[in-house]
């Protein structure tokens, strides 16, 4: 817009076309004004499907953000791959007329890192969290709190939620068979096939395979050289007792961060 004049700027949701529930949506403006070079839009709307009433709005208690809006949401669930970080924005808005400021972030913890800037003091704050790239295969949760000077809101609460995956990783992880009839045809049996992956890079060797089920054969394929390996089950006949089966497949690999995989087997033969 020119210097010193008004101007419109308009935000607009597409294809909503079947959607019912809320949504928040955000637009950054930059301007050439020293003051206040950046800010935030957000437009917040609930759609409904055609006859369906308003919803009415959360009871108070429920909401443990009453005062200041965190947009998108006040939960954040994430994936990310071993050695590497997942990242997201917040957005944080007062819509009350009296300046709320936020004095203190207290992350919760080494799982996720957050930075908190100012877009407008006292109205708009931007929340920028990472999960920690160093972070070990598996579930990790921390709940990052915000001091404010707001005595109907003295503490804002984002929680946050990573599931970490291994860069390489087996693929069913368990193996569940039905029951099994000892007879002629027994050989012919299809077994799952174990895929094990490395994700994103090359590199895979696949040192030594075993299984603790004395009536399992296990046989080695190169899908991609240093990349994805298929391990084929097959019966030895003469090892095969009547009853349950309890046991695993244990994969060796050359892997740092997953040196070995293991996938359990259970079932039973008749």
């Amino acid at each position: 817009m020119p210097p010193g004049q008004e101007g419109k700027i308009e935000l607009a949701v597409e294809h909503t076309e079947g959607y019912s529930g809320e949504i928040a949506k955000s637009a950054s403006v930059t301007t050439n004004d020293p003051k206040n070079p950046n800010f935030t839009l957000i437009l917040r709307a609930q759609f409904r499907a055609e006859g369906q009433p308003a919803l009415p709005p959360p009871p108070a208690a429920l909401n443990p953000n009453a005062v200041l809006t965190v947009e998108p949401s006040d939960r954040w669930i994430t994936s990310a791959i071993t050695g590497s970080s997942s990242a997201n924005t917040f957005y944080l808005y007062n819509p009350k007329e009296t300046p709320i400021h936020l004095k203190k972030l207290n992350p919760g913890g080494t799982d996720f890192t957050a930075k908190l800037d100012p877009l407008q003091d006292g109205k708009r704050y931007q929340l920028l969290v990472a999960s920690n790239p160093s972070l070990k295969p598996g579930h990790y949760l921390q709940k990052l709190q915000i001091e404010t000077d707001s005595p109907a809101q003295p503490v804002v609460n984002v929680e946050l939620d990573v599931t970490v995956y291994a860069k390489v990783f087996a693929s069913p992880a368990s193996i569940i068979m039905p029951q099994l009839s000892i007879g002629s045809d027994i050989e012919k049996i299809s077994w799952p096939m174990i895929y094990v992956r490395k994700i994103r890079e090359q590199g895979l060797k696949i040192k030594s395979y075993n299984s603790t089920l004395p009536f399992l054969k296990l046989e080695l394929f190169t899908e991609s050289e240093g990349q994805i390996y298929r391990l084929k089950l097959s019966l030895d006949t003469t090892k095969i007792k009547p009853g349950a089966f309890n046991g695993k497949v244990r994969i060796e690999t050359n892997e740092p961060d997953m040196p070995v995989i293991e996938v359990p087997i259970q079932g039973s033969f008749k």
